[in-house]
């Protein structure tokens, strides 16, 4: 880990830029609707003010542009040397969202294979898991499924966070034993009963992992369609451990470390190291409960 200190300024150069992006797309959406504004209010006297700054903001727009396309390619040449052997041996699965694009969710595989992850297999969430009208189908689904391992929250009752509990438990590893939390028998018959009625994608042979990758898209941000992927997100996070790796900005929820911009190279290279922190807490937390009985 000699590279780390580099490898987080370049991982947060790479998100700063990111950041730059979104004003830089933000701009160029509020400068024409300003011009219209102007022009319907009839202040034709300041055209050519409004011109020569709508010309000023153009030109920043690209110029942040060049900046961040630099920065991606920088990363993009140097990624495989930031993550390398930062998830030796840490079996991941990667869990999607149908608005999660097929470019994200590949690129996170990619850098977790070269930081050495195993792969675990993956899920895709359908539309359908989080449609309101499927909501009664769900439920019942997962109650009658129950692997062991699982609990219920009898407080929050949502469909979202009874699913989480449910697939945490079936694609989980337990973080001190390194063991499936359900048996091998329950996570097939979760995961076959969901694909079946249409609610999941299986991907590939799935096992236990110790990460869990979300990757999402532009999702929902009101609504049920949103509370669900919260709930779903949360309850996953309260019992594994879990990375949200967002196309955008990406929500703030408690217990889950959440990262942006998972379309660039940097937001990619900061969800593994995030995955990677995630596996040394873990071994760090058990290292300092060993160290009094071995004095």
């Amino acid at each position: 880990m000699a590279n780390a200190g580099q490898a987080s300024g370049l991982v947060a150069a790479g998100l700063g830029w990111g950041i730059a992006l979104g004003v830089a797309l933000g701009t160029l959406l509020i400068a024409p609707a300003l011009q219209g504004s102007l022009a319907d209010a009839g202040v034709s006297a300041a055209t050519s003010d409004t011109d020569a700054e709508a010309a000023e903001n153009t030109a920043q727009d690209a110029d942040a542009q060049k900046k961040i396309d630099a920065s991606n390619i920088l990363l993009a040449d140097q990624a495989q040397g930031i993550v390398e052997g930062v998830l030796d041996g840490v079996a991941v699965t990667l869990i999607r969202t149908a608005a999660a694009s097929d470019a994200d969710a590949a690129g996170v595989r990619w850098m977790s294979n070269a930081a050495g992850a195993s792969n675990a297999g993956g899920i895709g969430l359908t539309e359908k898991f989080f449609d309101r009208d499927a909501a009664d189908e769900l439920s019942s689904i997962i109650a009658t499924t129950l692997p062991a391992g699982a609990q219920l929250s009898v407080e929050n009752r949502s469909p979202g966070t009874h699913a989480g509990e449910s697939l945490a438990a079936v694609l989980a590893a337990d973080p001190e034993t390194g063991e499936a939390v359900a048996p091998a028998g329950d996570r097939a018959f979760v995961l076959e009963a969901l694909e079946a009625a249409g609610f999941i994608e299986a991907r590939g042979p799935i096992a236990p992992a110790s990460v869990l990758f979300i990757v999402t898209g532009e999702e929902a941000t009101d609504g049920y369609e949103a509370q669900a992927l919260t709930d779903l997100v949360a309850a996953l996070g309260a019992n594994a451990r879990v990375v949200l790796a967002s196309g955008s900005e990406g929500p703030e929820i408690e217990g889950v470390h959440t990262v942006p911009f998972v379309g660039t190279e940097a937001g990619r290279i900061a969800a593994i190291l995030k995955a990677s922190e995630l596996v040394g807490a873990q071994e760090n937390a058990e290292e300092a409960e060993e160290a009094p009985a071995e004095q």
